[in-house]
């Protein structure tokens, strides 16, 4: 099945109009819609006949990184704050996230509320983030490579990495702009794509430490559950 893409109908404004006409601009249009046009993009497609993964970790090809771990994270480190001038300290976020729907708890087998999907969220030390996005309908995930760049307010932008002809997020080929903070004290990740937040509930969407992988990829139809992969789960979790 081919990836899912998102569109949405450009809405030109007559001359002359004002007042809430206004908000018919494209640019409005296209914040206002972009959750609904997510969360279409998720379930354009009824689960059937998926077949289950293992519980072992799927890995993007990092062969592209070299040195030590303490080398290159001393080397992202490098990077300062604009807001501080400071040295950007990378070493809470370095890691792998899941996300999660707050439609179904996470671990547990149910309908997940049309959310049919697997997705986490790596950032190395070497400056590249990459992100696996898997759908019950999907032969294979979609695999995203980023560079990640810290900027003001505690931010890290994300920029298309090796290999990426666009910015992408999930299921989505085009984006303008995409950013990802961290949340303490639990090290949840919080998303600014294009203008929504994903993340910390919003969007109906957690993103929490650790990788999750399929115990049951929509089996029995509308059914699915994702747990942490092996040897994933954080000592301290998070209510």
């Amino acid at each position: 099945m081919s990836e899912p893409r998102l569109a949405a109908r450009e809405l030109r404004r007559p001359p002359g109009v004002r007042g809430r006409d206004a908000d018919l601009r494209p640019e409005h249009l296209r914040a206002r819609l972009r959750p609904y046009m997510m969360l279409a993009s998720l379930a354009l497609a009824w689960p059937t006949g998926c077949q289950c993964s293992s519980g072992e970790l799927v890995e993007v090809d990092s062969e592209g990184s070299s040195g030590t771990f303490e080398e290159t994270l001393a080397a992202s480190s490098g990077s300062g704050d604009e807001s501080t001038g400071e040295p950007f300290d990378a070493s809470r976020w370095i890691g792998r996230y899941h996300f999660e729907s707050t439609f179904l708890p996470f671990g547990e087998s149910g309908y997940p509320g049309g959310n049919y999907t697997l997705t986490n969220f790596e950032i190395l030390p070497d400056s590249r983030a990459t992100m696996l996005h898997d759908h019950c309908n999907y032969k294979e995930p979609i695999t995203i490579e980023y560079q990640w760049l810290p900027s003001e307010n505690g931010w890290l932008i994300l920029q298309p990495g090796a290999g990426e002809r666009s910015l992408r997020f999930n299921a989505d080929p085009d984006v303008e702009s995409l950013r990802v903070r961290l949340i303490e004290p639990c090290r949840e990740l919080e998303f600014d794509y294009d203008g929504t937040m994903i993340g910390m509930g919003r969007s109906f969407t957690l993103i929490r430490p650790g990788a999750s992988c399929w115990v049951d990829k929509c089996t029995t139809g509308s059914i699915m559950q994702v747990d942490y992969c092996d040897g994933e789960q954080p000592e301290d979790v998070c209510p």
